[in-house]
């Protein structure tokens, strides 16, 4: 019996979304596999199913990094709206970007789209696009809040985005993706507290 017309593109979108879910658990474990030989033994699933389904080894980090961005919608959703005054809704970003790095799997994220992005220009793009530059959107639009309210300096809020977010990504690098945390311990709280009182000191406008 025929299959019913549009069956086989559900099919097809269902076991590739079946697919993804297991690479991104991979990707985002301890030990990523490197290879695409080993991405499809994680995917527990041939080369040529692999090729199939997403094309070569860029696409499939592409992908991820798509499927991640789409399961993160709530989460930039809430960074981009302010929670406050401005000095305590900078301080709840910053605890919310912590969270997400600390039990979220932000810290997996980044450290793959920096390390495999770094070696390949097509996942690069695909880590800016997909990653990367939404976190900083959304940021920048709880900025611009801010600063439509008066609470904030009239300054580009896509260049104190980037000042808010980029020392948190660097502490996190810092302490787990190269191991700081055995010989250079820090204190990550306290690095908080500190970096938000000088970003509120630097932009709030009086």
């Amino acid at each position: 019996m025929p299959r019913p017309q549009g069956s086989a593109n559900t099919d097809f979108a269902q076991k590739r979304q079946e697919l993804l879910d297991r690479l991104r658990k991979t990707l985002l474990g301890k030990n990523p596999p490197s290879s695409f030989r080993a991405l499809a033994s994680a995917a527990k699933v041939t080369i040529p199913t692999l090729r199939h389904y997403f094309g070569d080894r860029d696409d499939v980090l592409a992908a991820v990094f798509a499927d991640c961005h789409l399961g993160g919608r709530k989460e930039l959703e809430l960074a981009a709206t302010p929670s406050g005054p401005f000095a305590k809704s900078i301080h709840d970003f910053v605890q919310h970007v912590i969270g997400g790095f600390q039990y979220g799997g932000l810290r997996e994220l980044h450290t793959v789209g920096l390390l495999e992005g770094f070696g390949s220009g097509p996942v690069a793009r695909s880590y800016l696009a997909e990653v990367l530059e939404p976190t900083l959107n959304a940021c920048k639009q709880r900025l611009e809040v801010h600063i439509a309210r008066g609470e904030m300096k009239d300054t580009d809020a896509r260049h104190a985005a980037i000042t808010l977010i980029s020392p948190l990504v660097i502490v996190f690098l810092h302490q787990n993706a190269l191991g700081g945390s055995k010989e250079y311990p820090m204190d990550i709280a306290a690095f908080a507290r500190n970096h938000i009182d000088a970003f509120v000191t630097a932009y709030r406008k009086t």
